[in-house]
């Protein structure tokens, strides 16, 4: 991560708009131009899910669309398993369960995600696409989870 912040702000400083504030009109537009596409790609590749999702687009996979995952029965099972413990844990009202169940699902996110990184260094593209999708629905839960959370605590 250090070296993609080196390597984003030298590449920052070489394309920086006022560097070229003397350039014709056209010279400053496509400056701007490099310059806004420097900065999405280093806002891609900072974020781990991202860059996951850029190299399998790379690839050929078509990672905006979760329509693959649809026919993964084990996943629905288990999105349908996560819910039904929140609901449960939301109805009894008490903070402390759903501190825990909070962690557990981050622990799960982060086995999620090991298991992307290393099936990503084994090229499994596939395999890593599903796993993308299974962050993506974790991530949503957590999301719910700290709503939960801030509401149980605003009470």
């Amino acid at each position: 991560m250090a070296m993609l912040t080196t390597h984003y702000q030298q590449l920052q400083k070489q394309f920086h708009p006022d560097n070229f504030a003397s350039a014709k009109d056209n010279e400053k537009v496509s400056i701007m131009q490099k310059s806004a596409m420097i900065n999405d790609g280093y806002q891609t590749l900072k974020n781990s899910i991202s860059a996951a999702e850029y190299f399998l687009s790379l690839q050929g996979f078509d990672v905006a669309t979760e329509q693959n995952i649809i026919h993964d029965p084990d996943f629905l099972m288990e999105q349908f398993t996560l819910r039904e413990q929140l609901d449960d844990i939301e109805s009894q009202d008490n903070p402390e369960l759903l501190d825990d169940f909070h962690k557990e699902m981050i622990k799960r996110k982060n086995s999620v995600y090991n298991q992307l990184l290393h099936y990503i260094h084994e090229q499994d593209w596939q395999t890593a696409l599903n796993l993308i999708y299974k962050i993506r629905y974790l991530t949503r839960l957590l999301e719910q989870i700290e709503k939960l959370q801030e509401k149980q605590f605003v009470l």
